[in-house]
């Protein structure tokens, strides 16, 4: 599976990603993608296959799992 986000890249929320209520913990912190995520016995990647640590964030291990089209690359 092709992924359009590498691992180190930084990233933010999308326009689409701030439209889903679940994600308001998020909105306005930088991320970095840390993983792509698989279902361990199935072997297929996961709903939410991005793991993302978000900067801020500070429940559990400051990551939070994203689907491609909640996030977008930092633009500098």
């Amino acid at each position: 599976m092709d992924f359009r986000y590498k691992i180190g890249e930084l990233v933010e929320l999308s326009a689409a990603g701030r439209r889903n209520h679940h994600n308001d913990k998020v909105y306005g912190m930088l991320g970095m993608v840390l993983s792509y995520e698989y279902h361990q016995i199935t072997g297929n990647y996961d709903k939410y296959p991005y793991r993302i640590q978000w900067f801020g964030y500070t429940q559990g291990d400051g990551t939070f799992p994203m689907k491609e089209y909640e996030i977008k690359r930092v633009r500098s």
